[in-house]
């Protein structure tokens, strides 16, 4: 790990604990000095000779800080001016612009005075300024120590009272110390937390001597500083910071044998679970169950409560952002002249289509089959307009029929659709590709160098449809073979628009959607395309979201000897109606997750 990325995990895990943990409850009375050369401001000025700040026009210097209570604060600044003209130096000192007192600042350079303020505050993060309220400057003066007047600021500084009351404590302190600690028997206290903490932050069992080192560090830190809390707080951010928290490692059985092939045990189980369904850490009952040994014997339970939990959005939101390359929609910027109607608003209910249709496959544990075709969606008004469904009002999304429609599934989605556009005009040749990449999982290969572009000029356009520029454009023989492929797809796709509404035309042209597939499949439209894509390359699309479905969850590029699994788990999916729970539950079965590889020195299977 690079130094500097320590560091800035080093400093997360501090500001994550101070605000966490309140170290001390009934906090005295303290200083806080903030030097002038460090504060930001509005005047223009620079440093002195004795590193203070001079102002040198109207203007202010200030700090922004968080005032812990309800209280009175001492508000101080140490100053002093350099006199020019008819008036005295005057500054006053702010509370977010709000003056509290005004100072003639008589002092000069030799012997600079501090100048306090009381007022009362509620807590909150505020602006303290100390501001220069009258420039003076007059260079005909005869005597050049009176041509300028200037306010030389040295520091500002806020002394906080003393706690009248305890200070109350956030969730995140209670839920951190599970008890308390007895005079004499603080050891045992720390014991608790720190082994509870840690086991959560491993995502396993912690070994005896792992905790003594925790507490031996929190007895340190709490002896230099007098506070049980605080050593506490030390020894947390070093969990926070250890390869074990940061990093998904795996414990393997037999360090001496780092080639062995091994079930990975529960707890690394229970991890894998999580993250490949919730994004996140295992929860207690995950523990618990892992702890007792009786996770793997009770996984299609833990599947099917996993999927229930609202914590499952998170499969949403990553594995369809990736899988249907969601997530690019937002870089995605349609030409304004040629599509006026498309905005950001249109763009977030496109994406938000795609993620509802998604989830409700999963929360009603439908076919994936509907991934390719459907007779329902979710729309709200503006994107009804859009498709030209009438009777949705508002700007909620709600379950739509598309029956009679030409809409269902995601090949027919606006998002999709956009995705697979250049910015002026529809794209067969990324739509295609894209179905190959996604749906069917066979990619075509990459292009040959020095393809020439296709004809965009004004006379192009007005010569024929699209598709008929790209029939002309496929004549070279070095882009036919995969064109064949890719181009069949998109042209079935054409009566869909750059951002997915229906035409009938392009440009003055009537558009021609059918095509015929290079294994032989002929269609007229979008609706034969997708019943092809459904009945006949079935197969294919059901391998191919095993494929993505499989690749997601181990978080790794498959290799030639996971195509065992690939077999199988496609297999399972079609045996149970094709169920998306059963997807879930074949990738979870599968030997890639369920086993783990030696990879040396005990450690096996990190991942960030």
């Amino acid at each position: 790990m690079p130094p500097i990325l320590m560091e800035k995990y080093m400093s997360a895990a501090e500001k994550v604990l101070n605000l966490a943990i309140v170290v001390d409850a009934m906090p005295k009375a303290r200083t806080n000095q903030f030097d002038a050369v460090d504060l930001d401001g509005t005047a223009p000025g620079g440093p002195s000779s004795e590193n203070m700040r001079s102002l040198n026009r109207e203007g202010d210097v200030y700090v922004s800080y968080d005032f812990p209570d309800d209280a009175e604060y001492v508000l101080r600044v140490r100053a002093y001016g350099q006199q020019a003209g008819p008036e005295v130096v005057r500054m006053a000192l702010l509370i977010d612009d709000r003056e509290i007192q005004r100072f003639d600042v008589r002092a000069e350079q030799e012997r600079p005075e501090v100048y306090e303020a009381r007022v009362k505050l509620a807590a909150g993060r505020k602006k303290f300024a100390a501001a220069y309220l009258n420039n003076y400057i007059n260079p005909k003066d005869p005597d050049p120590k009176k041509r300028d007047r200037n306010l030389i600021i040295d520091y500002l500084e806020i002394v906080v009272p003393a706690a009248t009351k305890p200070r109350p404590l956030p969730e995140s302190h209670q839920r951190i110390f599970i008890c308390q600690p007895i005079p004499g028997r603080e050891r045992e206290c720390a014991q608790k937390i720190l082994g509870h903490f840690a086991r959560r932050a491993y995502r396993r069992q912690v070994a005896a001597e792992e905790i003594a080192r925790l507490v031996k560090l929190a007895e340190f830190a709490g002896k230099q500083e007098r506070s049980f809390e605080r050593g506490i707080q030390v020894a947390l951010q070093a969990v926070l910071v250890s390869p074990h928290f940061l990093f998904r490692g795996e414990l393997q059985p037999d360090p001496n044998n780092p080639q062995s092939i091994h079930p990975v045990n529960e707890y690394a189980l229970a991890s894998r679970l999580s993250y490949f369904l919730w994004s996140s850490m295992p929860d207690e009952e995950l523990f618990s169950q892992a702890e007792r040994g009786t996770l793997r014997r009770n996984l299609p339970a833990e599947v099917r409560r996993m999927l229930k939990d609202p914590k499952s959005r998170a499969l949403v939101k990553n594995f369809a952002g990736q899988w249907l390359q969601i997530h690019n929609l937002q870089l995605v910027t349609p030409d304004k002249q040629t599509f006026p109607g498309y905005d950001d608003e249109l763009g977030a209910a496109m994406a938000m289509e795609s993620e509802l249709f998604f989830e409700a496959i999963m929360r009603e544990d439908r076919s994936v089959l509907e991934f390719l075709d459907a007779d329902y969606t979710f729309l709200n008004e503006r994107l009804a307009k859009h498709y030209g469904i009438e009777g949705v009002q508002g700007t909620d999304f709600r379950r739509v029929s598309t029956k009679g429609s030409r809409r269902g599934g995601v090949l027919t989605q606006a998002s999709i659709l956009t995705l697979t556009s250049n910015p002026t005009r529809t794209s067969p040749v990324k739509r295609g590709k894209w179905v190959l990449e996604n749906l069917l999982g066979t990619p075509p290969p990459p292009p040959p160098p020095d393809v020439p572009e296709l004809n965009e000029g004004k006379e192009a356009v007005l010569a024929g449809t699209l598709r008929q520029r790209m029939e002309q454009h496929r004549e070279n023989p070095n882009c036919a073979t995969c064109h064949a492929r890719m181009d069949p797809i998109g042209f079935g796709l054409e009566n869909f628009d750059g951002i997915g509404a229906w035409r009938e035309k392009d440009g003055a042209f009537l558009v021609d959607p059918s095509g015929r597939l290079v294994s032989a499949e002929s269609f007229q439209g979008p609706a034969d395309l997708k019943m092809i894509l459904l009945k006949v390359k079935k197969q294919e699309f059901t391998r191919c979201i095993s494929e993505k479905m499989l690749t997601y969850a181990l978080g790794r590029g498959l290799e030639f000897y996971d195509k065992c699994a690939i077999d199988q788990i496609s297999k399972g999916l079609a045996k149970n109606r094709h169920k998306f729970s059963n997807l879930i539950m074949e990738v979870v079965k599968s030997a890639p997750f369920q086993m783990s590889r030696g990879e040396g020195k005990g450690l096996a299977g990190a991942s960030p």
